[in-house]
């Protein structure tokens, strides 16, 4: 039974907190082991199950308690349960407490994951504001890592807002950090990101130099899920920039090679070049294909597979079913909505 002042040299010695070491919480900590093996393994609803009865208390201000906060509102948000904000709030302000400033941020980006996932785009980039602002000068904004990472899902959200040139000058604030600390983490997805401007303003050059640019910190970091996505890519600069619709059914057979990775992009961008050279036959049938699933999240991915009608309307046209193609057009401008001032919207319009 050690006194107050040994325990506290202990707990200094192993780099936790004197409360850590008290027979009090050892219940907490093996709690914490078994909450962290049912994480690893995905079982948010035992972990869900586990916890309600110990966070519905007031548990100590503490980094155990916190991390417990931490796992049940995860937990929680997975299972669309209500509430878990303030579970989340509450483990960031425990860490907060303790200066453990990067584990409250991590906290709080559980809640701006979430809003990802139901597509509230407006929400989750507040929070990330909440995030910045709430962590600058605690030494955060000299984790690069960190900075990266906020500068990218900025950029992500704003896109999602339709604030292209914002997005765009996020993701050159987060090149030229990279470039001035010498750390590269997500720099295929940075250049990538950023990428989606110049292709909005047909900025043929600079949208080459930034794919080219994604394409080599992918092979840099062995990124293969990565590396997969550009024939598909390069097929969207042959058929948006370049009119060059044989080379973006060259890159479009090379993207086919493994089955699996055939989605409504594919089909889109198919049905596109097919129909930039005449095939319209062809093209209607590959453009029918193009059906938009749940592995779509991001408003730009969505209006782009919905953008498939409008190459559908033309065909329709072109073999001369106008009341169809009318029909079509109409339809796919209603569905556009979900994005009223992109390039995809702006083009059903026109046709």
């Amino acid at each position: 039974t050690p006194s107050m002042s040994a325990l506290e040299y202990l707990a200094k010695q192993l780099g936790c907190e004197p409360g850590d070491l008290l027979d009090e919480k050892e219940d907490y900590l093996s709690l914490l082991e078994e909450t962290k093996k049912e994480r690893s393994k995905e079982n948010y609803s035992i972990i869900y199950n586990k916890l309600s009865e110990i966070v519905s208390g007031t548990l100590p201000r503490d980094v155990i308690e916190a991390k417990l906060y931490s796992l049940f509102a995860e937990a929680g948000l997975h299972l669309n349960k209500p509430d878990m904000k303030k579970f989340i709030e509450l483990a960031a302000s425990y860490f907060q407490s303790k200066s453990l400033f990067l584990d409250s941020a991590e906290t709080l980006w559980l809640y701006h994951q979430y809003c990802w996932w139901h597509g509230k785009w407006g929400e989750s980039l507040a929070y990330l504001n909440k995030i910045r602002n709430q962590y600058t000068g605690n030494g955060l904004e000299e984790n690069t890592v960190f900075q990266l990472r906020l500068l990218l899902d900025e950029g992500i959200d704003l896109l999602a807002l339709e604030e292209y040139e914002k997005s765009h000058s996020k993701m050159m604030d987060a090149i030229a950090l990279s470039k001035e600390k010498n750390v590269f983490t997500r720099m295929d997805d940075i250049y990538r990101i950023a990428a989606n401007y110049p292709l909005i303003m047909k900025d043929e050059k600079e949208y080459l130099r930034l794919l080219k640019k994604s394409e080599q910190y992918a092979v840099f970091s062995e990124n293969e899920m990565a590396l997969m996505m550009f024939p598909l890519l390069y097929a969207v600069y042959h058929n948006e920039l370049t009119k060059d619709h044989k080379k973006a059914l060259a890159y479009l057979d090379d993207y086919a090679k493994i089955p699996d990775k055939l989605d409504e992009i594919y089909y889109l961008e198919y049905g596109k070049a097919l129909y930039g050279l005449g095939e319209i036959d062809q093209a209607l049938e590959i453009l029918r294909k193009c059906k938009l699933s749940n592995k779509l999240a991001h408003p730009i991915d969505i209006a782009m597979t919905h953008s498939a009608g409008i190459y559908i309307a033309l065909c329709l046209n072109q073999k001369g079913y106008k009341e169809e193609a009318l029909e079509q057009i109409n339809k796919t401008c209603d569905l556009l909505t979900i994005m009223p001032k992109s390039v995809f919207f702006n083009r059903a319009v026109e046709v």
